[in-house]
């Protein structure tokens, strides 16, 4: 390796900024400092690593291409950094978790405790993944075990079932629909759906729900960020399909009307770890542990 980890960092915080003295700025350096830093990364690469416009320092490919290694792999010593003060005070083992921005979460953090409880010695980190990285950052390591739905368990891993979670459509409680029982693919033609995203994921809305009836909604709005999602719908901009875990908070404070999707429509939510997992390792015990949990505590995502 010719770079070094503050050779990592500049061009990390060069990608941020677009002068040398911000970046000195930054990192408590002299401007001089940067500079000969750069000079000697470029040196030691043989390849320039910045470049101007607009009179504007920014990064060259060769830069950007180093960039987003540096940014991996200071997340990574970062990561490193924490669970090693953490064992300090006496946790011998991490288990990382994956969970995607739309997954039902909100029985997490009592599980956590929960475990906790039983294994102080054991820390589970939550790791938010997008839904096509849940595999690679499996099987590279970067997560341990992870919570997903059907249509994205990939062949190759070992598979625990979990619980399932209602698909539903929520609309704001003066919406015509807001009174309805079931909904249907055609009532969306007169109307705005605000979606997380216009992917046509197997298992979800448009391969179970539209595509069957051959109907798209009127509109399709993609907002990648659930609470604001609610706050459209509240505002009877669209209506739109979510898990029920996601919005059982706006629904018990009567803040959404909601509907089921033709006959009730639902999403099965598994466990998934590396095949190549011990059975006897601490990923296994903890997952065979969220599997009694959620028995006993009956299915999360309906409450």
């Amino acid at each position: 390796m010719r770079l070094t980890l503050d050779h990592l960092v500049m061009l990390q915080t060069l990608s941020q900024v677009d002068s040398i003295t911000a970046v000195a700025e930054r990192l408590w350096l002299t401007p001089s400092a940067v500079s000969h830093r750069i000079r000697e990364a470029e040196r030691r690469l043989g390849v320039s690593l910045t470049e101007r416009s607009g009179g504007k320092l920014r990064l060259s490919p060769a830069g950007v291409r180093l960039e987003r290694a540096a940014k991996d792999i200071i997340a990574i010593l970062n990561e490193a950094e924490s669970e090693a003060r953490s064992m300090a005070g006496g946790v011998t083992a991490f288990v990382r978790m994956g969970v995607t921005s739309y997954g039902p979460f909100r029985w997490i953090p009592k599980f956590i405790k929960h475990y906790s409880s039983l294994r102080p010695d054991i820390e589970i980190t939550l790791v938010t993944v997008p839904r096509d990285d849940v595999y690679a950052s499996l099987m590279q390591g970067r997560l341990d075990v992870s919570i997903i739905d059907d249509g994205m368990v990939p062949s190759g891993v070992a598979k625990l079932p979990l619980f399932r979670d209602d698909l539903i459509a929520i609309m704001a409680t003066d919406h015509p629909l807001a009174q309805r029982r079931n909904i249907y693919a055609e009532d969306f033609k007169t109307y705005n759906l605000v979606t997380y995203s216009t992917d046509r994921a197997s298992g979800w809305e448009y391969d179970r729900f539209f595509a069957p009836a051959s109907i798209l909604p009127r509109r399709m709005i993609t907002v990648e960020l659930i609470e604001a999602i609610v706050e459209l719908v509240r505002s009877g901009y669209g209506i739109s399909i979510l898990q029920r875990d996601l919005v059982t908070p706006s629904l018990e404070r009567g803040e959404l009307a909601w509907a089921a999707l033709n006959d009730g429509l639902d999403i099965a939510w598994n466990a998934i770890v590396r095949p190549s997992e011990r059975e006897d390792s601490e990923v296994n015990k903890m997952v065979t542990e969220l599997d009694t949990w959620i028995k006993q505590a009956g299915n999360p995502g309906h409450g």
